[in-house]
């Protein structure tokens, strides 16, 4: 496996960069053998307050903290 976590977010209205195309980074990812962690959230294309807390709980994790 690679050893550079990752952590993907996503919402599900993103008017930018469509739902499927960002499912298909993860899976690429996934396949190449790196450790994603997924989100997606009722959003366009922008952040959310529960985003931004999952975030900060994936960092600590990863990081040890």
């Amino acid at each position: 496996t690679q050893q550079t976590p990752i952590f993907l977010a996503h919402g599900s209205q993103d008017e930018m960069v469509a739902l499927p195309r960002a499912a298909a980074s993860r899976e690429l990812l996934a396949s190449l053998g790196y450790a994603v962690e997924w989100h997606e959230y009722p959003m366009g294309h922008s952040v959310c307050l529960e985003e931004v807390r999952a975030l900060q709980d994936w960092l600590r994790r990863v990081l040890g903290k």
